[in-house]
Order: C-alpha cells, then structure tokens, then sequence
C-alpha cells in the first residue's frame, strides 16, 4: 500500500492523470479566490523553467543522443550534454531567482519587501525543488551518468551561489548589497549606492545566509553518502560510468563543511556545527566505495570498513593517501584535546598549502582529489606534533614513562575551543577508541595526559573557560579515562598503566581498581569456554537484609516506607530482576546454586496467615519458574493453591512409539458445578463461589498470557502467545478484565461512547458495539492492549516494535471474530472491528489533546501508520468501520489551536506545536488513503469508501481546510479517472452531498430570512447598502453559504466533466427555501460555465443544459449562459453561441406564447446593431431590469464608443455589432411606440429610465445623443417625440450641460424652426425659461430667445413675461 506521506504527491498527479485539471487547482478547491498576485505569478514562472529542466533530465536515457553535429563541431560527451540540461536549473537557482526577487521588491513596494521576496522565492525554488529532486537523483537514480551529473550540480550550485548577487555571496562589499538584497555590484560604480543599513537587519540576513549553506552543504553530503557503497560506479558495462565519482563528490564537500563548522565554532554555534558534523562523519568514514562485500554480509555493518578492503592498483584513491588523512585528522584532534585549543600555524606553512591547492584541478577532473583535504589539516596538525615532540623528549630526560608536561607558557594558539567544544573532542577521541582499536593505545594516551594535566592548571590554561566549565571537563576527562579502563583493550594494548595513573592522581584509585579487574575479567571471559561464560552470569545474592531484629527497631517514616518496598521485592523471590536463562541446563544449576544463598527465615509477606507448605527444593523452583508469583499466592484462591486438582491423568496403552498413551479428564465434582452454571440451575454456595473464582482465575489467567506476550523477546513465542489470547478473549465471554488491562477495557468503551457523539449517521452500529464491549471485557482489552499509554521510555525500535505489536493482536482478534462470525454471531466480527478503529481514533484523538505527552504521540503514530495495512488484510470492512476511519480526518481545532502563536510562547513550544499539527495531518492523509485503497481493491465497499471521501471534501464530515482539499484531489483526480465504476459512484456520492446541503438550506431558510431582514434594517437605520446582490446579507447567511458552497464546488467540477450532472444543480438550487443555495451556485457560476465552454464548447454546453433544464430552473438557466460570456472576455461571443441562444430563445416560449428574450441578452454584445433594433422593442416592453441588463449587454464590449453614434463602414453591408451608449438612447428616442404596440407613457418611462442611470447614461452620452438628433433635425428629420423632455429632464439633472443647451442647442433648434411643431415648441419655450435666468455668470437662454423670429419670440413673451 502507498505510504502516508505519498498523499504529497497528489498535486502531481492532478497534472498528470486530467487534462481538465486546472479546474480542480483553481477553479474548483479555490474557486472563490482573488487572481494570482505578482509574486505567485513569478513563482509560477519560475518553477515552470525548472520542472521543465529537470523533467528533461529525469527522462533522459543516460546515453549519448544520436543528432548530429555540424561540421568541425565535436560531440558532446554525455556529461556535457547532462550539464547542459540542467544548465537552466543552475541559472534561475543562483541568478535569476534573486534578480527576480529584487525585481518584485522595487516594482511593489507597498506590498512586497526584498525580504520576504528573496525568502518566498528560495523556499519555493531551491528548498522545496531543486535541492530535493537533485538529491534524490543523487541517491538513487539507476543510470550513473545521471548520478554523476547531479553530484556535480552540487558543486556548481556552490561556487555559483558564492558569486557576487546570489545567495552565499561574499565579493559584495557594501553589508546592504551584499547576497540577494542587491545586484551584486559594488556602491561607487556610478549607479549604484548603498541605502542606510540596520545592524540587527544585517545579523538576521547572515543567520539566514548561515542557514542556507549549511542546507546546500547538508544535501551535498547526503548526496555522495549513498555513492560510497561498492558497485554504485563502478560497473563497466554501463555507458560512461565514473568510477569513484561518490568518492570525488565527497572530498570536494570536505572543504567547504569544515570551513562552514570553522565558521559556527568560532561564532560560538556549537550546535550549527554539530548538525553538519555527524553527516560528514558518516561520509568521510563511507569513503572508502570499495568494501569487501563478504565483510559486510559476515558483520552486518555496513559503515565499518577496512583499508585491507581497497583494491591494489586503484586510479587516485591509495591505501597511503587515505592513511596519511587520517593520521593528520588524528593529530589534529589530540592537539585540540591537548592544548585546548588550535596551536597558532606557522604562516609558512599556510602559503606551501595555498601554493598547493592553486596549482590542483577541480575537483572533478584533478589528479589529487585530496589536496584541499590535507591543505586544511597538514597544517594543523604538524602545528600541534611540534610541541608533542619537546614534550616528549623532556619525559625521555626525565625518566619517568608517564611523565608529560607542556610549556603551555610558550603555546601561542589560534582559537581555544568553548566547553561544548570541548566535550565534544573529548566524545570524539572516546568513541574513536572505542571504534577503531588501532587508535585506542594513543586515544587513551591522550586523554590520560589530559587529566593529568587539566585545564585551569596553570594561569594561561582555560582563560576562556568559566570556573564551572573547567570542573565540567575534569570530570569529563576522568570519566572518560574510567571508560577506556574498563575496556578490555586497555589490557591487551598496555594502556591500562597511564589510564590507572591519571585516575590514582585525580584520587579515583579505588575505581580505577575496580574498573581495571572488570576489563581483565572481560578479557578472561572472551578467552575462556562456555562453561566459564555461563558461570559468570548465574551467582545471584538474595536480599537478607530485612529480618525480624530490624523490624523491632524504632525507625523514621521513611525507613518504613523502604522497608515495605524490600519486604515486597522479597516476597516475589527470584522474581525481583532475575529471569531464567533459556538453556534448561543453566536454570537448573542456577536453581541448586542458590538454595545455599536462602535466608534462614521466610521473608515476611503480605498476608497475616503462615503458609503450611515448607520449604523445599519443590518450593524453590516454583518461586523460580512463577518468577516469584507462587510466594504471594492467597490461601483462599483454590485455583492457585490446588487448581491442577480438577483435571485428572490417565495412561492407556503403549503405542507404537514406545509411549503410553494419555488421556486427561476433568473431575466429575467440578464438571457438574461447571455445567449447572452453564445451564443456569440453582447451584449451592460452594458452586457459586467456585463458579466466581474460575471467572477470576480466567482473567488472571489471560492478563498473564497477554502480558507475557507482549513482553516476550521471541516473535515466535509472542505470536503464539498473541494467538492464543485471541481465542481466550472470544471464549470467555462475560470474563472482567484483570487490574492489570482494566485500563485498556475503559479507554476502549470510552472511545466507543465519543465516535457515538462524533458519527450520528452509524449510532445503531457503534450503539451494538458498545453493548459487545461491556459484555466481553477480554476482547475490547485486547484490542486497545497496545494502544494504553504503560509510561515506556519511548524511541524508533520501540515505535515499529508497537506498530507491530498492535498489527500483530488486533488482526489475531479479527480474524478469529471472523471465523466465530460463520457460526455464532454473524455481526460479531463487524463490532469488533468497530472497537478497533475507534480505539485508534480515540487514540489520536489523545494525542491531539496533549501533544506534549511523547507516549501517547507515540503510540498515534505507530496506530495510524500501521492502520492502512492492517485494513488492507481484514477480511472484509463495514461502512461504520470507515465512517471511524473517516473521523481521523477532524483536527480542524488542532490546526486552529496549533496555529495560532501567542506572544508568550517558547521556541520550543513553538517547535512542538508545529510537530503535533504535523503529526495530525499526518494521521489524517493516512485515513484518505485507507479510502483511497478501499475504493480501489473493495468493489463491495466502494461506494462506502466514496461516500466518505466525498462527504470530507465537500465539508459535511469534519476536517481542516487542508485535508478537504487534499480529499477534493483525491476525488476528482485519483478516484474518479480510475475507472467507470468509480466516476459513477463519485457522481452518486456527489449528489448525495448535494441533496444533504439542499435540506440544510430549506431547513435554515426562515432563520437566514429573519436574519437578513434584521440586518437589513439595522443597515437602513445606518445608512448602509448592499454592493452585491449574491453577498451574504447577515452572519447567519454567511454560515450558511460557507456550508453549502463546498458540496456545490465538487458538483460543479464534476459537471465539468459530466455535464448531465448540471440538471441536479439547477434542480436543488430552484427548489423552494433553497435560496441560499442557489444564491452559492450564482456565485460559483462563472467559474462552472467558463470550465464547461473550454472543455465542451459555449455553443454545444448552451444547447445541452437549456435542453436539461425545465421552465422552473429558467432564472439558474439564464445565470449560466449569462455566465458563458463575461466581461473579462475581451473577444465577441462567437457567431455559434448566438445562434445557440436564439435558437433556445424560440424553443423557450414567455407567459404570452412569444420568444423570452432573456435568452439572448447574454449575447446582445455580438449581435449585428441592425439586428439589435428589431428586438429593441421586446426589450422595451419587458421590465425595467430586463432593459438595463439588455442596454448593459449591448454596450459592455463598446466603452471607447459610448459617446459617438457609429455608422456603418459600408452603407450597403451592416457589419457593426453591438450598440454603445449614444446609440441606444438615439434609438430609444426614434422608437415609434404606436407601431410596436407599446403605450406612450412606457416610451416616456423607458428613457427616463436611462436617464436615473447617470453611471451609464452620464451627462456626456446625453450630449452626444441630443447633439446626434438636433444635427439630423438639421438634415430634415423631425424630431422624436420625448427629445424636448428629454432636454428639459437634463436641465434638471446636469447643471454642466446648461451652457451647452444655452449657447448650442437651443439656437439650433430655433435655426431649424422648432416652432413648427406645436408639442416640440411648447417644450423649447419651457425649458428656454428654465435657462433664462440660472443665476450663473454667462449661462442664460437670453441669446436663443432673441434669435426666435418676431412673432414667436412675442409669443413666448407673452406666455412668459420679462422680469
């Protein structure tokens, strides 16, 4: 089965697996969210360029390609052209990345620093990226010039990350433009200067370059660790193989690691050095490929190696050279021990090294791989072998063989090493005693002297230590000495006389005895035979210090309380530490070895009554094989003191073997009281009680063999054990469970009673398994045996050891509740599996809780990681066992609580925070899994295991925002293109969400509806107003539209790919009360429409949902073709879809019998003007929402031209489509109500419609329109009927056009003798006296009036005489 942490990969999948998956990504999981910002758009482009490049290099064959050259050009190997394919990797990595990065900071400063730019892109690209997908090609890539090509990447990375401008950059001068936050040119080049600089800014960034390296270096590391194992370079039969290209890679890493752990020492950053240490400790021991395979395979230990192991004749690693490394790095390391410190190098010696390491190739192609090794420690160590030298000639003149002392006076030293530095030298010469014996003489030498000479012994020793640190390290030093003399090896190589010498000196010679018979003892053993080894370890004291003497002393309380505790260890005999060697042989001689170590009385036990029994050798080797239980036993429980009594032995004939035959048969006394209980008769006191002691001893009895399984060191044994204990827990029915797993049986019955409150839907399954729990107490112990905290020390072998252990009991118990299940109760194997996965869930559940206890994190993780495959075996699952599983998912108040930081809070509580999330996301992806692989390998359950899947994705079963998206990619793009089957049965689930999330909003719609009116008063009182029409109204509709919104997200993307589905949504969504779910699929439904015109086609999609939906689902119809054309489209829509939408148009017939003309508004844009203006009049007639919406349509695409009226390029051809502004309001002026059968005060309504619509219809588009028909009055066309209205209504409503009317307007009105048409000149007169006096400098109809001819001009002076 797929492995937890496999669910990462799912995003990958989705590109792979669908070509539709882009709805999934960003249309579907985040279909409410805003378009990408620049920084995410960049991050996108970037990584493309990469996964790109590395695509290419992963698919590549390893092998030459086969295109030819040109001529003169020479072929490329196929280093070069590997290179060559990640030669863009390189370059976005160290360049491009950061300049992109600085780029975004300088074009957005308001909402984007270089920091968190430079940051954001290193995490995604490199972190995240590069270095991983290097690294595991690095590893385990089969072909190995495509191993080598990704170790050398490494390199590459490195020397470019160190250039001016990138990441590791250290040329840069100014501390503000140096590494990624600059271009990588010093200030003072002419244009560029250094802006003002923050120290504490530039700490941070150097903690962050700091961290960066030591990543890059991390990766390197590991990268060449894998390549050091023999055959990994050096078949020949492969193309281009490099032999000993790992060990290449590894020495290039050397140098840049120590000096990056040079760096962290001297800042102090033990702990930064420390993490890159121990993975270049295991490099350099890896070093040496070639191991002799039968020396791993006789050991097992592949990091242990020899120098006999490298073959004779190797190219460029020697025998000698990696000697020579290693006796330099010794020495290195006894002098840092020694002198506390890096004795000061001669400068001379320094520059022969820089000499040396100028004059080397590559690393890649020199002769001398171990050049910058040897640079780095010949140095130090001849530096530190100087002083050793006089030393040692002054113990020569001397005479005394331990004598060693340093003129420390004269010792110049480089840097002295802090305490935690310290330590870890003196860790490191131990462990390399201990590890290598050919280093242990000299080892034990070295420290030895140290402790004869500490630091803070003279006045120039350990200046830079504390008084604190200098006790610390003495005691360190003479712990240490006392380790190695307890070594065997102190015998054998001679060094036992100095290690004894320094402990005696230190006042320690009572130990240094001890510790020095110890290691000749060992010695003796290894030489010694099996009987001498045997021996050894079987002569064991038995406490006698308690006797009847001490009791009678008048003792402290505390004396009592220990005195208690020893009567107690005694009382359980041998059983207080001492267990039985497996060889019977060895327990009988320990048993008869100590009969002369008993106490000449009984220890005292608990009980007041003496035991009869005496004490024999009978007595002594029951306490032996009972480990001590026999001594305890009461005198009341028949079944401990003569329970083998009730069975009876009878030998029969002599088979052929040679053996009697036996038969056992059980007293007839106990049968018959066994039977009466059985069939529920009257039975006597003594029955009854025997009847409740056999209940007893049967718990007892099966606490014992459950514990002794799970503690025995024998698998066979365990197992067995384990296997019998099933069958005991389903026999024993009725049976209380023991003190000892009384625990386990309470955790189980309280995770039962929680999955009833968490799974309302499977409350009769679960009801039917808590009933089964309480009435086999055995069965639910066993099962939640493995899952009860014991307060264990906890680490990985005991986590795998758990996780096997719980596989292990838990599938003995199913699978014999399975065979019971044929012949008993049918159901009973149903309810213990339900126990099981709710003891797992309450088991995760408890560690969420208290993240802090490790015992209970522990066994979490080894449940949930062991739960797919223990599922994958059941014999068969329910849909109740799944909901369980499905419940791991709800951490969404673990996310929140472990999210959320509070000031107060630790870097370490911090860390463990970010863990536990961690581990419950964890827990949770491997509950989609477990449905993952039910619905793929389970046809009975597939459905089931859907259903679940779906509900988590779509919200109604809880979980966090992150797992619903992962289990929405699970659906859509893992389940559902598996098979037919499955697409099916994700549609089903799918609707069923749909269906739940429909009764969810007709069940709330008159508490949403009583909310919004609230809200909507409380709005009115203040003034506000709602922008959108599909924004929630209240809280409550807010709620509401969250919950449902998911189920119609998965439905909508699965509409994308079936578009039948569409015909569900529109049907629940017109359904009364369901308002606020049809107002979520409004809202989602541009998303939905433009996903099915891209897959389908706009016209074939419009054609086939009209066809679906009924006249109900007309107003969600509308909605979706609305939506196929939006705004955001720059193009018209396509000639297809307009045809498409009139054809719906005449199939769809209004109240009336006539075409609905909403069909075709959604295409009005793309419909030809002259088209426009025979259904001009429809719209018109219909409300004042259809024609605003209409007129909108009809101009959305034409913004540059809503203040001119457009002709036709061709008068013969009508090409023009849509109809801007301008137009719309000259056409509505023109329209001849009479003949289209609408009355005169619609025509009137309509245009003062337009005018209210000053966002629209603003005071330049009715300049340009009367300025339209007053220039054709001019021509000789009359004008309309509402243009004088139309006039007076803007005087009313735009003051900056009364200038224009004043000036312009009005004396062309007069020029073309408006007075000839009574109705037009009463409103020419009304609006000139509107204008006569406006009280504005300049603006007066004055200058119009006087150009009337005499006899209107009398006229309007009549009608309106001047003041």
């Amino acid at each position: 089965m797929m492995q937890i942490d496999e669910i990462d990969n799912i995003n990958q999948q989705i590109i792979d697996d669908d070509d539709n998956a882009a709805i999934i990504d960003s249309d579907a999981s985040d279909i409410d969210e805003e378009e990408a910002s620049p920084l995410l758009s960049a991050l996108d482009d970037l990584e493309s360029r990469v996964v790109t490049a590395l695509n290419e290099f992963k698919s590549h064959p390893g092998t030459v390609g086969s295109t030819a050259t040109s001529a003169g050009s020479v072929k490329q190997s196929i280093h070069q052209e590997l290179a060559s394919i990640l030669r863009p990797v390189v370059e976005v990595s160290a360049h491009t990345g950061p300049s992109t990065a600085r780029a975004l900071a300088s074009s957005y400063p308001q909402n984007y620093t270089i920091e968190m730019c430079v940051d954001e892109i290193y995490t995604r690209i490199n972190s995240e990226l590069i270095l991983p997908v290097i690294l595991e090609s690095a590893q385990s890539d089969t072909i190995p010039a495509k191993r080598s090509a990704s170790l050398a990447l490494f390199h590459t990375l490195h020397s470019e990350w160190c250039k001016a401008g990138s990441y590791l950059d250290g040329s840069t001068s100014a501390p503000s433009l140096a590494g990624p936050y600059g271009p990588g040119i010093s200030p003072g080049s002419g244009h560029v200067s250094a802006p003002p600089f923050n120290p504490a800014e530039g700490q941070r960034r150097n903690q962050i370059k700091s961290a960066r390296r030591a990543e890059l270096l991390r990766r390197w590391v590991q990268s060449a660790i894998p390549n050091l194992t023999p055959g990994t370079f050096t078949n020949a039969t492969l193309d281009a193989s490099a032999a000993g290209r790992g060990v290449l890679s590894a020495s290039a890493a050397l140098k840049p690691c120590l000096r990056y752990m040079a760096e962290r020492i001297g800042s102090a950053d033990d702990a930064g050095a420390l993490r890159l240490f121990l993975p270049v400790m295991r490099m350099i021991e890896g070093e040496l490929p070639f191991q002799a395979a039968s020396r791993m395979k006789k050991d097992n230990v592949a990091n242990d190696f020899s120098l006999e192991d490298l073959p004779p004749g190797h190219p460029i690693i020697t025998r000698e050279s990696l000697e020579e490394i290693g006796d330099y790095a010794f020495s290195t390391l006894r002098g840092l021990v020694l002198l506390g410190g890096q004795a000061a190098i001669d400068p001379n010696l320094l520059l022969a090294a820089a000499a040396s390491s100028s004059s080397g190739s590559n690393f890649m192609g020199g002769s001398n791989p171990f050049t910058p090794i040897l640079d780095i420690l010949k140095p130090a160590a001849l530096a530190f072998l100087n002083f050793e030298t006089d030393a040692e000639k002054a113990e020569a003149a001397g005479g005394d063989k331990n004598a060693f002392t340093l003129d420390r006076a004269n010792i110049e030293l480089d840097f002295g090493l802090s305490q935690k530095s310290y330590s870890l030298s003196i860790n490191a010469i131990q462990m390399l005693a201990t590890k290598r014996p050919v280093y242990f003489k000299e080892s034990s030498v070295c420290l030895a002297r140290r402790a004869i000479d500490p630091p803070g012994t003279s006045d120039n020793d350990g200046v830079l230590l504390s008084k604190a640190a200098i006790t610390g390290i003495r005691t360190h030093l003479r712990s240490s000495c006392l380790t190695l003399l307890r070594h065997f090896l102190s015998v054998t190589s001679g060094s036992w006389e100095v290690l004894a010498d320094a402990l005696k000196q230190a006042g320690m010679e009572t130990q240094a005895d001890r510790a020095l018979k110890a290691s000749k003892q060992q010695l003796n053993l290894m030489k010694g035979g099996r009987a001498a080894r045997n021996r050894a370890a079987v002569f064991y004291e038995w406490d006698t210090s308690a006797d009847d003497s001490r009791a009678a002393k008048r003792q402290r309380d505390t004396d009592d309380a220990q005195a208690r505790v020893r009567a107690a260890k005694m009382a359980r005999g041998l059983g207080s530490g001492i267990q039985l060697p497996t060889s019977m042989v060895d327990a009988c001689e320990l048993v008869l070895l100590n009969l002369d170590n008993l106490p000449p009385k009984r220890p005292p036990v608990a009980s007041s009554k003496q035991r009869k029994q005496p004490i024999d050798l009978d007595f002594v080797v029951d306490a032996v094989v009972s480990n001590g239980a026999s001594l305890t036993m009461e005198e009341n429980h028949w079944y401990d003191r003569d329970g083998g009594d009730g069975w009876a032995i009878e030998e029969g004939e002599v088979g052929e073997d040679g053996r009697p035959v036996l038969t056992f048969k059980m007293n007839s006394s106990v049968l018959d009281a066994g039977m009466k209980i059985a069939q529920g008769e009257k039975v006597k006191d003594t029955e009854k009680a025997f009847a409740e002691q056999s209940k007893l001893a049967s718990s007892m009895a099966f606490s014992r063999v459950l514990m002794s399984s799970s503690n025995a060191r024998s698998s066979a044994v365990a197992d067995f054990g384990k296997q019998i204990a099933a069958r005991l827990a389903l026999t024993l029915e009725g049976v209380k469970a023991a003190s000892e797993i009384e625990r386990s049986h309470v955790m189980t019955v309280e995770a039962v009673e929680s999955s009833i409150k968490k799974n309302a839907e499977t409350e009769e399954e679960l009801a039917g398994a808590l009933e089964f729990a309480l009435e086999n107490p055995l069965v639910s112990s066993s099962l939640a045996y493995d899952l009860t905290p014991k307060g264990l020390s906890s680490d990985e072998n005991e986590v795998s050891n758990a996780a096997a252990s719980t596989s292990a009991l838990a599938m003995r118990i199913l699978n014999e509740a399975y065979v019971c299940s044929f012949n008993e109760d049918k159901a009973k194997y149903e309810k213990c599996l339900d126990l099981f996965v709710s003891s797992v869930v309450n088991a995760c559940d408890l560690s969420n809780q208290n993240p802090k206890d490790n015992e209970r994190k522990r066994i979490a993780n080894a449940a949930a990681s062991s739960l797919p495959h223990q599922l994958g075996a059941a014999p068969f699952l329910t849909p109740s066992s799944l909901n369980l599983v499905s419940s791991l998912c709800d951490i969404e108040e673990v996310v929140k609580k472990f999210s959320t930081k509070t000031p107060s809070q630790t870097i370490a509580e911090a860390a463990a925070a970010r863990t536990a999330k961690a581990a419950a996301e964890k827990r949770a992806t491997a509950a989609l899994l477990i449905l993952r692989d039910v619905a793929f390998q389970r046809d009975a359950l597939r459905g089931s295991a859907v259903d679940c899947a779906v509900a988590i994705a779509s919200g109604r079963l809880p979980a966090s925002a992150q797992i619903e998206d992962k289990a929405l990619k699970l659906v859509m793009n893992v389940i559902f293109p598996k098979n037919v089957d499955c697409a099916d049965k994700v549609i089903t689930s799918a609707a069923k969400e749909l269906e739940f999330a429909t009764r969810f909003a007709i069940e709330n719609h008159e508490k949403i509806k009583k909310a919004n009116e609230a809200s909507a008063r409380k709005k009115e009182k203040h003034g506000y107003s709602s922008k959108s029409a599909l924004a929630p109204q209240s809280d409550e509709e807010k709620q509401a539209l969250d919950r449902v919104r998911k189920p119609v997200v998965l439905v909508m993307a699965l509409a994308v790919r079936r578009p039948e589905i569409i015909k569900a949504i529109m049907e629940n969504g017109c359904r009364d009360g369901a308002d606020v779910l049809a107002k979520a699929i409004r809202t989602n439904m541009p998303k939905l429409a433009r996903a099915a015109a891209t897959k389908h086609g706009a016209a074939k999609i419009a054609v086939q949902v009209a066809d679906m939906a009924s006249k109900k689902e007309a107003p969600l119809l509308i909605c979706f073709l609305d939506n196929l054309v939006t705004a955001a489209d720059k193009s018209l829509p396509s000639q297809e879809l307009i045809d498409a939408c009139q054809e719906i148009q005449k199939a769809r017939l209004d109240a009336d019998g006539k075409p609905d003309i909403r069909y075709i508004m959604p295409v009005v844009s793309g419909i030809k003007r002259v088209e426009l203006l025979k259904e001009l009049p429809d719209f018109v007639k219909g409300s004042d929402e259809i024609l605003k919406t209409a007129l909108h349509r009809m101009s959305e695409r034409l913004g540059r031209y809503s203040m001119i009226f457009r002709d036709e390029p061709d008068p013969t051809e009508n090409t023009l489509r849509g109809m801007s502004s301008c137009e719309q309001m000259v056409y509505l002026h023109q329209l001849d109500f009479h003949a289209i059968g609408i009355p005169q005060k619609r025509y009137l309504d309509v245009i003062r419609v337009c005018l209210e619509d000053d966002e629209v219809f603003n005071d330049r588009v009715v300049q340009a329109a009367l300025d339209y028909i007053s220039g054709k009055f001019l021509e000789g066309e009359s004008l309309p009927l509402a243009y004088m209205r139309t006039i007076i209504l803007t005087c009313s409503k735009h003051e900056s056009l009364h200038s224009w009317i004043c000036h312009v307007l009005l004396p062309r009105l007069v020029e073309g003798q408006v007075h000839s048409d009574k109705r037009q000149w009463e409103g020419w007169m009304r609006c000139a006296k509107m204008l006569e006096n406006t009280g504005d400098q300049g603006i007066s109809s004055l200058e119009a009036i006087e150009k009337l001819p005499e006899e209107q001009k009398k006229m309007y002076r009549a009608k309106y005489p001047k003041k």
